[in-house]
């Protein structure tokens, strides 16, 4: 009964912001505030990674304090090497300190992401975009590498390369369970192609790639599917605008049987909705709720994700911030599933600078001392 209650409450908060039954490194939030695609601001059409002219100058124009102003005097930085070339980065450390039940604190800096970007325009239609991510010891650097054809008619493109696919929502937090478990962020990268259409208020994408975690040479003769639609809407000046959106995947791939004696076909699939909602440009409401059926020669497991994030601009270049989290790993039973809330500040002082407190409150059952302090340093240009 209690799973039963705490799943119509999500259905139900997420309902209330208007959900219809749709990235790292991308902020949704300012895409609410603004009423804007992700297209606007990110060189990747389904946003992520490097900013284009419009992300830049919107970070220039929106993200410092300006009590800070004069120290940080203006921003003579250009991203463009030629006309034709861009460079772009992220970098960012944590420190991390978090309680472990029945042992010490884990207390520690982490290098979280060092990304640099790297765009070439090669025609009106055609461009290449490279990113080299911080290599983890023994785990495979994330990079990006893709060749994309795009600014045809009703913003059409076609994006062929590693990159991370689109579904949901492409938020910061490689750890919010839909990207974690649903996902294996933050190495989340997958080859093939992509190809979608972005008219006016509406946009649509579907892409074909190797399944998930496959080596490099992607040695299964199965495709992973994604496809993901939204529609965008603006009222008054954009002082409301609401975003909502669905995304569906089917991960076919081989693997072998409970017994180990051979090789059978499971079955990862994954539907969900999304949305994105803005007001008086200064809050911004994201949601998120994701059903995944996982079938193999052991029973069917159903699992639920739930996310939901609320942002408010308190001053210029301070933002104050909560989430709640839900994973539920197997629907059909009980005593299963996790929560987290998470509460924090964000902080803008000057362009190409930000930082971000952060504490969160995960519950269990049985209860477990495991609460998370995160304090987050991000060098952006």
């Amino acid at each position: 009964m209690r799973k039963k209650n705490t799943l119509l409450f999500l259905i139900l908060l997420i309902s209330l912001f208007g959900i219809s039954m749709n990235d790292l490194q991308a902020y949704p939030r300012f895409a609410a505030y603004t009423g804007d695609k992700c297209m606007d601001c990110h060189v990747d059409p389904t946003g992520g990674t490097m900013r284009n002219s419009g992300g830049t100058g919107y970070a220039k124009s929106n993200l410092n304090m300006d009590m800070f102003r004069k120290i940080a005097g203006k921003t003579q930085f250009s991203p463009k090497i030629t006309k034709d070339i861009t460079v772009g980065g992220d970098v960012r450390v944590a420190q991390v300190d978090n309680e472990v039940e029945g042992a010490a604190n884990y207390n520690s800096f982490l290098a979280m992401q060092g990304d640099l970007y790297l765009n070439a325009q090669l025609s009106k239609i055609v461009s290449v975009f490279i990113t080299s991510g911080l290599e983890i010891p023994g785990i495979e650097a994330d990079y990006e590498v893709y060749g994309m054809i795009s600014n045809l008619p009703a913003n059409t493109y076609f994006k062929v390369g590693v990159y991370k696919p689109n579904y949901g929502i492409k938020i910061v937090e490689h750890r919010a369970y839909q990207r974690q478990y649903l996902w294996g962020a933050p190495y989340n990268n997958n080859t093939g192609f992509e190809l979608g259409i972005s008219p006016e208020w509406f946009s649509m994408n579907i892409g074909l790639y190797n399944p998930m975690d496959l080596d490099f040479l992607g040695r299964d003769p199965h495709k992973m599917f994604v496809a993901n639609t939204d529609a965008n809407f603006g009222f008054s000046k954009n002082n409301f605008n609401v975003n909502i959106g669905a995304s569906f995947f089917n991960n076919p791939h081989n693997t072998r049987d409970t017994s180990g004696t051979q090789t059978i076909t499971a079955v990862n699939q994954a539907y969900g909705g999304y949305t994105r909602i803005g007001v008086i440009k200064r809050i911004a409401f994201l949601g998120e709720i994701d059903f995944q059926e996982n079938t193999s020669d052991l029973p069917l497991r159903r699992s639920l994700f739930g996310y939901a994030e609320l942002n408010v601009i308190a001053v210029k270049g301070v933002e104050v911030r909560g989430q709640y989290e839900y994973y539920d790993k197997n629907r059909d039973i009980t005593g299963d599933h996790i929560q987290r809330i998470s509460g924090g500040v964000g902080l803008f002082p000057f362009y190409g600078f930000e930082t971000e407190l952060m504490v969160r409150f995960p519950i269990e059952d049985p209860e477990k001392k495991n609460n998370e302090f995160q304090w987050n340093f991000h060098f952006y240009f």
